[in-house]
């Protein structure tokens, strides 16, 4: 079924007609095109347009409405977009084709109508200490208790990540261990978009530039155990052009936002503005809490200590968080499955044992997630 239209331009010129349509498009929009103001009702959409051909007659109607310049309108479009706005009181400038980008973003923000996201990233202090499940344990926790979720493999280390996890768990999967096959995972339908991207993952980003739809992103992503989740292989280069464009889209379309960052502190600095928190995931040690102090000395959002498995002889937790000078977000029960980061499946085990669920859960409300579930 086509999505109800719920953006209106009211104009005769065929050019800005295409340009928005495809913009539209992008975010996954219905269209509809008049030629004149008659019969609107600017309470009936969500968003109100018009060429600078078509301004409104009256106030009335173009009050909060954006006044689109020509595409191909040459160099003195600009300068004519603003005189007619300001003959027009409520009416918004926005020359095209400079302003495409800042349409798009206000369109899906428009449409999904919802105050942003939290971001949480994970980041393992270590390699081996279990970064990437704890990222999937809390991801998997929130999509449980009604949150919309999407998880990010950020980490740009070969065989690592959340990419490994799930590949594992593939394995498992088709070794028959009472589970469903890889084909039966619960996906939503490929969407097509503008650049001829079936579905989303780092691969299918590769080719992308610049601006991300919030819904086009939430509807192609692949969807495992209810969490959305952005994975694949590209390398390093497309994950440094692309993650943070991905993360300012992801907030406006999910309540939770799960960053498994790897261990590569560069890959935190491209987020950095969004981030709400970072997770430390540490061994209660002597070198986990060295580890943890160097990274806590960052700039960047605030970071909290998540403690894995058994504290080292002559070490516990308080020892760790007064070396570490970090605050304690949680620590989660031993188990050897959870530091070798090897299969998803196995993880989701502990979700279903109450002492796993409620040390999960316990993380959840320091990080003050069991609240972020809007309800539409």
């Amino acid at each position: 079924m086509d999505p109800e239209p719920r953006l209106l331009l009211i104009t005769a010129n065929r050019v800005l007609r295409d340009d928005v349509a495809l913009i539209a498009a992008t975010v996954g929009a219905a269209l509809e095109c008049r030629e004149s103001w008659d019969a609107v009702a600017p309470r009936d959409w969500a968003v109100l347009m018009c060429g600078a051909d078509s301004p409104p007659a009256s106030a009335r109607h173009g009050r909060g409405a954006l006044l689109l310049g020509d595409p191909g309108g040459g160099p003195g479009e600009e300068q004519r977009l603003w005189k007619i706005a300001a003959e027009h009181t409520g009416l918004r400038p926005v020359p095209l084709p400079a302003a495409e980008g800042w349409l798009a973003r206000h369109l899906s923000e428009q449409l999904l109508d919802r105050s942003p996201g939290r971001v949480v990233a994970v980041a393992g202090v270590l390699g081996g200490v279990g970064a990437s499940t704890v990222a999937y344990l809390l991801a998997a926790e929130q999509a449980v208790r009604g949150a919309s979720v999407l998880l990010i493999d950020a980490d740009p280390a070969p065989g690592s990540g959340i990419a490994t996890l799930s590949d594992a768990r593939s394995h498992r999967m088709a070794a028959g261990a009472g589970m469903p096959t890889p084909d039966a995972r619960r996906r939503p339908e490929p969407v097509p978009s503008a650049e001829g991207v079936a579905e989303f993952g780092w691969e299918a980003l590769a080719d992308l530039e610049g601006e991300i739809a919030a819904t086009q992103l939430a509807a192609a992503l692949p969807v495992r155990d209810a969490v959305h989740v952005l994975s694949g292989a590209p390398g390093r280069q497309v994950r440094q052009r692309m993650l943070e464009p991905v993360v300012r889209a992801a907030r406006r379309a999910f309540d939770t936002v799960l960053i498994d960052l790897g261990r590569d502190p560069e890959t935190e600095s491209l987020v950095r503005e969004h981030l709400d928190q970072l997770l430390l995931v540490t061994p209660c040690s002597a070198r986990g809490a060295a580890a943890s102090r160097q990274l806590g000395d960052a700039d960047g959002a605030p970071r909290m200590l998540v403690v894995n498995g058994a504290a080292q002889a002559g070490w516990d937790l308080n020892d760790l968080t007064l070396a570490a000078d970090l605050p304690l977000a949680g620590a989660i029960p031993e188990q050897r499955w959870l530091r070798r980061e090897e299969d998803l499946g196995a993880a989701y085990e502990l979700l279903r044992s109450r002492r796993g669920a409620s040390c999960i859960g316990a993380l959840l409300e320091v990080l003050d997630l069991e609240q972020r579930v809007r309800h539409e």
